[in-house]
């Protein structure tokens, strides 16, 4: 009898890889297959959005989008159709992930400001983090460079599905990362002025671009070429500049698009409303900071703040900018009377819903990953269920700009669905089954990493060798 048993360190290294490379079996095998022409999905409870549900429902998906939901007895179904689901399940729609700073080699990136950067460089489409969205049922996720950065690089909307960062994504150079909630090293001062410096930085360059173009029409063009970009295309040509910022540049249409350097393209594009920007702030005077910037930049329509606890304080602020927020943290904010010594607490959703201020929640922050168990508790703390389910499905959907593809499960979506043992919101409720545009593309039943954690199976098993 001959056995191989890895012990201490090694044994731990070979474990984390076992549970890693075991995790892939039930996320690969169909989601790399070709699409059903249609899969048919049964559920005894359907939760269309957060006001309305069907009881013994039928949900059809066809090339990847809902082409019919309502009860049983009312809906068709193609005859050849594969079928999944049952009276025992809970249909819900895939969660959003309104911001993320994971799934990635690193968060964050030295340079303080760096829009020339791309994120599609740092995501691992392996990583756990990304089967373990399709566990806790996330189906869409924006995929952002984190906080510690003045302006970071761009981000990119994926799904959790597929080996290589093409089959996940969804929308490519999607948003830039700000920050005014001081990185490490900066004062707030210091942070906010190389936030403003940036911008400043990004006039002076099109109106020196546009001063050398006027001397010499081809100046440009002929840069780029040394720089071994060929200008075709819409890149060849010039456009007028458009923005709501506070300055302008004539003459911009006298520069080739494609001519513009790469590290202020991005910049450029972020000015003239062409991509969102995603703010963090870690109080309210980085609100404060935050809002102006975009303001006198020209990109507040499309700015969402990505928020920490105490800035609710500024609320009234964030109501008459008139943007989204994502909550990150705990949901409760907590602080001391230096004077009295006593702890007042403020439920921060609560804050917001009473301004009215259209909130997303994030799984981000210390005691959770699982945008279903945010929502649960928030249920707890005061919040209705539908503003609860809204938080983490169309709201998120919304600040996004993709409301009209997920956050519900109404015709004419995608067909991402999760199918859910019990009601959705409750602790003891398990993710089964996640659909993602109409591909079955997880199955608990067949999660290896749920058998070794939960159900106690030896990972090691297939290393012992019997002589």
């Amino acid at each position: 009898m001959f056995s191989l048993e890895p012990t201490g360190r090694l044994k731990a290294a070979f474990l984390g890889t076992a549970l890693a490379t075991a995790a892939i079996g039930p996320f690969t095998s169909t989601a790399l297959a070709q699409a059903n022409d249609a899969l048919v999905i049964e559920a005894g409870r359907i939760v269309i959005d957060s006001e309305t549900e069907i009881e013994d429902g039928v949900l059809v998906i066809e090339g990847g989008r809902i082409a019919k939901v309502g009860k049983r007895s009312e809906v068709e179904v193609p005859w050849d159709a594969q079928v999944l689901g049952g009276p025992e399940f809970t249909a819900f729609p895939g969660f959003v992930e309104a911001y993320s700073a994971r799934g990635m080699d690193r968060a964050n990136e030295s340079i303080d400001v760096a829009p020339f950067l791309d994120v599609q460089d740092s995501i691992d489409p392996i990583n756990v983090y990304f089967q373990d969205c399709l566990r806790w049922g996330i189906t869409s996720i924006n995929v952002q460079q984190g906080a510690d950065c003045v302006i970071g690089g761009r981000g990119r909307l994926v799904k959790p599905v597929g080996i290589t960062i093409d089959q996940m994504t969804v929308r490519p150079h999607f948003g830039l990362v700000l920050s005014a909630d001081p990185k490490r090293g900066k004062s707030r001062a210091t942070q906010a002025q190389a936030l403003r410096e940036s911008f400043s930085e990004l006039h002076r360059y099109l109106e020196d671009l546009v001063g050398s173009a006027r001397e010499d029409a081809d100046l440009a063009r002929r840069e780029a070429k040394a720089q071994g970009r060929e200008l075709e295309g819409e890149d060849a040509e010039g456009r007028a500049f458009k923005s709501a910022a506070t300055w302008s540049v004539d003459g911009l249409e006298l520069v080739p698009r494609g001519a513009i350097d790469e590290k202020q393209a991005p910049l450029l594009d972020l000015v003239e409303g062409r991509t969102p920007a995603f703010i963090h702030c870690g109080g309210p005077h980085d609100v404060h900071i935050a809002i102006d910037v975009a303001r006198e930049n020209g990109f507040l329509e499309r700015t969402t703040l990505v928020l920490q606890p105490a800035c609710w304080k500024a609320a009234d602020v964030i109501v008459e900018a008139g943007v989204d927020v994502v909550h990150t943290g705990s949901l409760i904010h907590r602080e001391t009377d230096p004077v009295t010594g006593d702890e007042t607490e403020t439920f921060v959703l609560d804050v917001y819903r009473d301004k009215g201020i259209s909130f997303s929640l994030s799984s981000q922050n210390s005691s959770t990953t699982s945008l279903w168990y945010q929502a649960a508790r928030a249920i707890g703390h005061g919040l209705t269920r539908a503003q609860a389910i809204d938080s983490v499905t169309i709201a998120p959907a919304r600040a996004l700009g993709l409301e009209a593809h997920v956050g519900s499960l109404q015709t004419g979506r995608l067909g991402n669905v999760v199918l859910f043992s019990g009601d959705p919101l409750a602790t003891t409720t398990w993710v089964e089954h996640v659909i993602v545009e109409g591909e079955h593309v997880y199955d608990r039943s067949k999660d290896p990493r749920n058998r070794i954690l939960i159900e106690g199976e030896d990972p090691f098993d297939n290393l012992r060798t019997d002589g």
